[in-house]
């Protein structure tokens, strides 16, 4: 099974996103991993103003990423990071990384899709990096924090890879892991998730477009 491969399982979840966390939960049992033992929630970083980022959330996610990472570093250990907003194709459950693995893209949107490896990369919800590397990637993005103009965490990890071509990349193709459709906590609410009766609707939209993706995969 994937989460073989790693020494730790993290996922980001905001407490207050108990919705997101209950969801997540049943990702991990339709995989038989709910009780991996590897396996541990993280409390997502919450700031009150975006500093650098575009938006608060950006930076939360960004820091978030970040923690785990230098936590993972200073126990010299592998670990794959998963936002809690992940739903995971029935190829997860069997899915094994090859030998030579350094960092792994279990879901991806490409603007080049024919040639992930170059590519800018959107989405880090289901990132994956071995033990060897994560000090030196961990140095990394918390270095690009000092920069007034920098990526947000999808795009920090494309510099990462651009900067050093020797890292190993391995992408899933196809992705075994999607983004559930769900309210935003990066970007400014949509106006129908701001007001409690359009919110519910559209809470019962995204159940529905969960449905037919599944189906239609």
């Amino acid at each position: 099974m994937l989460f073989d491969d790693f020494d730790q399982v993290r996922i980001i979840n905001l407490k207050h996103r108990t919705d997101r966390r209950a969801q997540m939960i049943g990702e991990l049992r339709r995989i038989g991993a709910d009780a991996d033992p590897r396996l541990a929630f993280f409390d997502a970083c919450r700031f009150d103003d975006a500093g650098t980022f575009t938006s608060i959330g950006a930076r939360g996610v960004y820091y978030s990423h970040l923690t785990i990472l230098e936590d993972a570093a200073a126990q010299g250990a592998s670990v794959l990071i998963l936002e809690d907003d992940v739903d995971f194709t029935a190829a997860a459950r069997d899915t094994t990384l090859p030998a030579d693995w350094q960092i792994f893209y279990g879901g991806h949107y490409a603007a080049q899709p024919d040639d992930l490896q170059r590519s800018d990369i959107i989405g880090a919800h289901c990132m994956g990096f071995r033990a060897e590397i994560v000090p030196a990637l961990a140095a990394y993005l918390r270095g690009l924090l000092a920069l007034d103009d920098h990526p947000p965490i999808d795009g920090a990890y494309v510099w990462y890879r651009r900067a050093h071509p020797e890292i190993v990349t391995h992408f899933a193709v196809p992705p075994i892991a999607d983004q559930r459709p769900s309210r935003t906590d990066i970007a400014e609410l949509r106006f129908f998730d701001r007001w409690p009766g359009l919110r519910q609707a559209a809470q019962l939209a995204r159940r529905l477009k969960r449905r037919l993706v599944r189906r239609a995969g």
